[in-house]
């Protein structure tokens, strides 16, 4: 029989292709791909796929329904592996709640008409609401991965510190402000930087372009702050400490670089994936810093 470990692991790989795929379901202008069906792609459970548009969003449903059913499998197998009130049983259906919200925020989106080449408050607000449960779904599943794998207990007045707390929130932001930006950038790309930045300050332009000058001075804060915080561990690191601070590093230098790029299609994917990666590897790391030594 499968372990809740390995079941989780599989899902959470699932979970990152999805997400990506999602992003790129944007990228492409492919959300109206199955018109205002949902779940339904076109009315039909299988459509016809000579539509480009349509095989993308067809692959983003097929896959995220899939990614459903093994969701609640996993949380089934946890339950037997470890009982109903164990942590990672809680994580696990945690794990499905938000799987449940992500469906719904989706069929909003679909529903709605807020896709291809919509640019309303509504569509960029119901953007990062999006973005913010997909980290807590994210997160969810680091939980199941850290509880399947460390015996010890964790002090939650530890993990919940202030400080964390203070972290959590602004990553949130952070990523959601820059779901916000990369959708603006999707709808009115920049042919030169210069036109960007002439862009970026013009009282006339766009409200989802007027709003993109506040991610990177969100993601600065936020990268010293972890910063920051990744050089009080001290010289005795523990695994995912380490890996923190080369990762903000790696994450701030990329935002950079993709804005010099101007933001291309796979700079865009990349960028969401090292954030998703930092993320995870956040929680570990203040997880593990906030175990209880026996």
């Amino acid at each position: 029989m499968i372990s809740t470990k390995n079941f989780n692991r599989l899902n959470f790989l699932l979970a990152a292709f999805i997400i990506v795929w999602g992003a790129w379901v944007r990228l492409s202008g492919s959300g109206a791909g199955c018109g205002e069906h949902w779940p339904l792609c076109n009315g039909e459970v299988i459509p016809p796929t000579e539509s480009y548009k349509t095989m993308i969003e067809f692959i983003h449903r097929l896959t995220s329904g899939l990614y459903g059913i093994t969701v609640l499998g996993a949380m089934i197998i946890s339950f037997k592996e470890f009982g109903k009130s164990h942590r990672v049983s809680k994580a696990s259906f945690a794990v499905l709640i938000l799987t449940i919200i992500e469906a719904l925020i989706g069929a909003v989106l679909v529903k709605k008409g807020l896709v291809d080449k919509n640019d309303s408050n509504l569509r960029a607000f119901v953007i990062a609401i999006h973005l913010a449960n997909t980290l807590f779904l994210i997160s969810s599943h680091v939980f199941v991965e850290f509880f399947t794998t460390h015996s010890q207990k964790v002090s939650w007045p530890k993990f919940l510190s202030i400080k964390n707390i203070s972290i959590f929130s602004l990553f949130v932001i952070v990523a959601s402000s820059g779901a916000v930006t990369a959708l603006g950038n999707t709808l009115f790309p920049d042919t030169s930087l210069v036109e960007g930045m002439g862009k970026d300050f013009d009282s006339s332009a766009p409200f989802l372009i007027q709003l993109r000058i506040y991610h990177p001075i969100f993601a600065m804060g936020l990268g010293l702050f972890i910063i920051s915080e990744a050089l009080s561990f001290g010289k005795e690191k523990l695994r995912y400490q380490r890996m923190l601070l080369p990762l903000i590093i790696i994450a701030l230098l990329f935002g950079v670089v993709n804005w010099l790029l101007l933001s291309p299609h796979w700079g865009a994917l990349t960028h969401l994936f090292i954030a998703d990666v930092l993320w995870s590897v956040l929680i570990l790391s203040f997880l593990e810093k906030s175990l209880v030594q026996e």
